[in-house]
């Protein structure tokens, strides 16, 4: 997932000294009143442990249940989990990225039946469909493997003084992207393109699953068959490998490609809306470095667009790759108080909730009926930003900004979701081997077709000792 780098790799901040899991047997009453429960999130720069222990507060003054909150930061989520399920020591509610939640479910992490009795009694029809979609399941104890709370689109953020100067047309192909790179690369100072290149790395998973969707490169068939030596995956890895020569120097990850971009020192980046508060100057543990920007806190701002469709030579419509966020409730889970905060999250705390960081937090529950949009409508007006300077999105880039992100959530494509291979994905982002082959073929070692081959022979051995 793409997050900010916290400040510990596990920082608990207990909010009341509580049990570390819901079943220390110190549960609720038979009322659903009292007890006390564990909450684990990745949002856990100290600011926004701040805005959640008082989002959680709000909640115990509410309802009498106590919650010990524990910030893990997102890279070791999946670890950390599993570790705690070893040792009989789960959350009750977990904050988590989608492509972890199949393979939780199959691994007995968390518990679907309880999930999917949240989204029935919530109202499928107020989440976001997309949403839903892709935390379905096979062969589990309910549909739904969590329960849906946000999500982001994964976008190219480019520099359109740049393009503009150069007759460039804007880089939503691989064409255009690649024609713009060789370009625009070395003009003073300025790289062609920051993307992911480190192996072993989740943001470079990400960034090479956006671009091979766009090139309809799939993971697997409909009949479930690893297909990652396809031609439009090897043409995908052509792509990045020929788009990665106009790149900066040095390692490329969440951390490089963004502090590039802030330092006005790269023409494009593949990034999340989380990128938007930082542009505008109003995040302080990653500030604007670029030279302009000292007297110009919107220089930046004034001159970025952000893309969030692309398409490769095959692919047969312009996709965007997306991440929802969700809150799983675990097998060890107590109930009816887990139950509980989900029902205050996605309800009367929801935009307290989404109101940290919310620029990459669209809601995927719109309103509480159908036909309601109350929450999607309160987080246009949240604010963007930390301290004492803050505005909405809208205020910062404009109503076509808002529209952008909004019209991206509705239909997010991810490898295997669709074909009910949600595990498998589980598995690759925990390895993180295809990374690792990427690098190869960066670094010239491998052709794109070996690498597309290698690729396909990983995700077949994931996919074989699933079972």
């Amino acid at each position: 997932m793409m997050w900010r780098r916290p400040l510990g790799t596990l920082a608990v901040i207990g909010l009341v000294a509580a049990g570390c899991s819901g079943d220390d047997g110190d549960s609720a009453d038979s009322e659903g009143g009292g007890g006390s429960i564990t909450f684990w999130t990745v949002y856990d720069t100290a600011d926004r442990i701040a805005i959640m222990e008082q989002v959680l507060a709000d909640f115990t003054e509410q309802s009498g249940i106590d919650v010990e909150l524990v910030g893990v930061s997102a890279p070791d989520l999946s670890q950390a989990m599993v570790s705690a399920a070893a040792a009989g020591d789960l959350p009750d509610v977990v904050v988590h990225g989608v492509e972890l939640a199949a393979g939780w479910v199959a691994e007995g992490i968390l518990d679907s039946a309880a999930a999917s009795e949240m989204v029935d009694e919530l109202g499928s029809d107020t989440f976001n469909e997309s949403a839903l979609d892709l935390i379905r399941v096979e062969d589990a104890e309910g549909e739904y493997a969590t329960v849906p709370s946000d999500g982001w689109g994964q976008m190219i953020f480019y520099r359109t003084d740049l393009f503009e100067a150069a007759g460039l047309e804007e880089p939503s192909t691989y064409e255009a992207a690649l024609t713009a790179a060789e370009r625009l690369n070395g003009q003073n100072g300025v790289s062609g393109f920051a993307l992911g290149s480190t192996g072993g790395d989740g943001f470079t998973m990400q960034v090479f699953e956006h671009v091979a969707l766009a090139n309809d490169c799939q993971l697997v068939d409909d009949e479930g068959e690893v297909t990652l030596d396809s031609p439009e995956c090897e043409e995908a890895i052509q792509f990045y490998v020929d788009l990665a020569q106009y790149a900066p120097a040095g390692a490329g990850d969440v951390d490089t490609t963004r502090a590039n971009y802030l330092a006005g020192q790269t023409a494009m980046t593949s990034w999340s809306p989380h990128l938007l508060d930082e542009l505008a100057g109003l995040f302080a543990d990653t500030p604007l470095t670029c030279a302009e920007c000292a007297n110009d806190q919107q220089w930046l701002v004034d001159r970025t667009r952000i893309l969030p469709l692309f398409q490769g030579p095959s692919g047969d419509e312009p996709t965007q790759f997306g991440l929802t966020i969700n809150l799983g409730i675990t097998a060890s889970a107590d109930l009816e108080p887990s139950k509980e905060l989900v029902r205050y999250l996605l309800g009367d705390g929801y935009m307290g909730f989404l109101s940290i960081s919310p620029e990459g937090r669209f809601p995927m529950r719109n309103g509480n009926s159908a036909d309601d949009t109350t929450y999607v409508d309160g987080w246009t007006d949240l604010a963007v930003g930390t301290g004492s300077q803050q505005l909405s999105v809208g205020e910062l880039y404009g109503d076509e900004a808002v529209q952008t992100i909004t019209e991206g959530a509705t239909g997010f494509e991810r490898w295997g979701f669709p074909q009910g291979q949600g595990a498998l994905v589980t598995a690759m982002y925990g390895d993180l081997e295809l990374t690792n082959i990427l690098r190869d073929a960066l670094d010239g070692t491998l052709t794109p077709a070996e690498a597309a081959a290698q690729m396909d022979e990983s995700a077949t051995q994931l996919q074989a000792e699933l079972g």
